[in-house]
C-alpha cells in the first residue's frame, strides 16, 4: 500500500486559500467554508499577491492570533451583562488583526509522484499532520494525516 500508491492518489485539490493581506476574520471565514465540505479541514494556505506560497494558518494559529485580544478585552472584566454580545463584539474586533504574524512557514512539501511511504516519513520528521503538494512551482494539493490514516486503515481492515 505505502509503496504502490502515490501522493496524487490521496491528495486534496480542494483547500482553503487566502492572500497575505487578509485579516484573521477572512482566514477564519475561509476555514469555515472548507470545513463545510471537509469536516476535518483545519488549515488555510496563504499566498502572496504574486501567487507565491507563503505558509499555512492552522486552526491553532488562528485561535492564537485572536486569543490575546479576546483575553485583554472587556469580555472578561465582569462589567458586561450580555456575555454573548460582548464576546461576539470582541471576536469581530480581534479578527481584524493581519495574518502575517501567525503564519507557519516551515511547511513540508511533497511531489505528486512521491510514494505514500514518503508522506509518512515527512509527517513523522516534521511532526505535522499536513503537507502541501507542489508541481512546477505551483501548489496543486494538500495531504492530511486523515488521508494517510484512511489508506493505512483500509489496508489493515478491509
Amino acid at each position: 500500500m505505502l509503496v504502490r500508491k502515490r501522493v496524487w492518489d490521496i491528495m486534496r485539490s480542494d483547500f482553503a486559500v487566502v492572500r497575505e493581506d487578509a485579516s484573521l476574520s477572512e482566514a477564519i471565514g475561509a476555514l469555515r467554508d472548507i470545513r463545510g465540505r471537509q469536516p476535518d479541514g483545519s488549515f488555510v494556505l496563504v499566498f502572496s499577491k504574486s501567487e507565491k506560497f507563503l505558509g499555512i494558518l492552522s486552526m491553532w494559529n488562528l485561535i492564537q492570533g485572536i486569543g490575546p485580544c479576546l483575553l485583554k478585552g472587556s469580555v472578561l472584566d465582569g462589567n458586561e451583562v450580555d456575555w454573548d454580545r460582548a464576546f461576539s463584539i470582541a471576536c469581530r474586533s480581534c479578527a481584524q488583526v493581519r495574518i502575517t504574524d501567525c503564519l507557519q512557514h516551515d511547511i513540508p512539501m511533497l511531489k505528486p509522484n512521491d510514494p505514500l511511504a514518503r508522506v509518512l516519513e515527512v509527517f513523522l520528521d516534521y511532526r505535522r499532520g499536513r503537507a502541501v503538494v507542489e508541481e512546477g512551482g505551483r501548489i496543486i494539493g494538500v495531504v492530511c494525516l486523515a488521508d494517510l490514516f484512511k489508506e493505512i486503515s483500509d489496508s489493515l481492515i478491509p
